[in-house]
């Protein structure tokens, strides 16, 4: 994608097509067809994408005798981004990144595969429990809106000591992280509010790049 090849991001392990949106009606609207993937579970997603990779195809028997396709996950990377709270002023994100490719340092020791998550999430204003007249509690916002740069925040999910990565890859993961909070700042944000300029879009529309066995 355009907007993420010119994003301050040292590629490494992960490349600006490897950016794959899940699909709603907005995304559809900023983000090109080749970078969407539409899908109900994780591991529909997963499956999907090992085989649109170019993963090699085995036949698996389920517990119940019931035959089905399954695909190595060996040519699998993705930054898998999915766009929430989108009635919100300040939409968020949930990213997984995934990278079962075989990668090796100098001396031929193979690295682990990566699956880490981040969470980008809107603290642009305060929030309190106030009590209702049925007595239920409920979340109100209060005070001042922060400036939209200002107020979004990200934590690391990680998956414990099972994800050694190193730690060019761990900053990696971080730039590609704010370049999806600028993306929020940037394009999502002036979308839903109508001011997102129609030129700009359309240039993170036109021909740049496409995600391998997904055009």
């Amino acid at each position: 994608m355009k907007f993420f090849a010119q994003s301050k991001v040292n590629w490494n392990r992960f490349r600006p097509t490897d950016l794959v949106f899940k699909s709603n009606a907005m995304v559809k609207k900023i983000v090109r067809p080749e970078n969407i993937l539409s899908y109900s579970t994780k591991s529909d997603r997963d499956v999907d994408m090992a085989r649109r990779s170019g993963g090699k195809e085995d036949q698996k028997t389920s517990w119940n005798g019931q035959t089905y396709a399954y695909y190595s996950r060996d040519k699998y990377r993705a930054v898998h981004v999915k766009f929430k709270d989108l009635k919100s002023p300040f939409p968020s994100a949930d990213l997984e990144f995934v990278d079962h490719t075989p990668k090796y340092d100098s001396v031929g020791n193979l690295f682990s595969p990566i699956t880490s998550l981040v969470y980008i999430n809107s603290f642009h204003q305060r929030a309190q429990w106030v009590q209702g007249s049925n007595g239920h509690y409920t979340t109100q916002k209060v005070g001042k809106i922060a400036q939209i740069d200002e107020g979004y925040r990200v934590a690391y999910g990680g998956q414990g000591d099972s994800n050694y990565m190193g730690f060019d890859e761990l900053e990696e993961i971080a730039q590609i992280s704010h370049a999806v909070k600028n993306f929020l700042v940037e394009v999502v944000v002036p979308f839903k509010e109508g001011t997102l300029d129609y030129n700009y879009r359309e240039s993170l529309l036109e021909d740049s790049f496409s995600l391998p066995q997904l055009v």
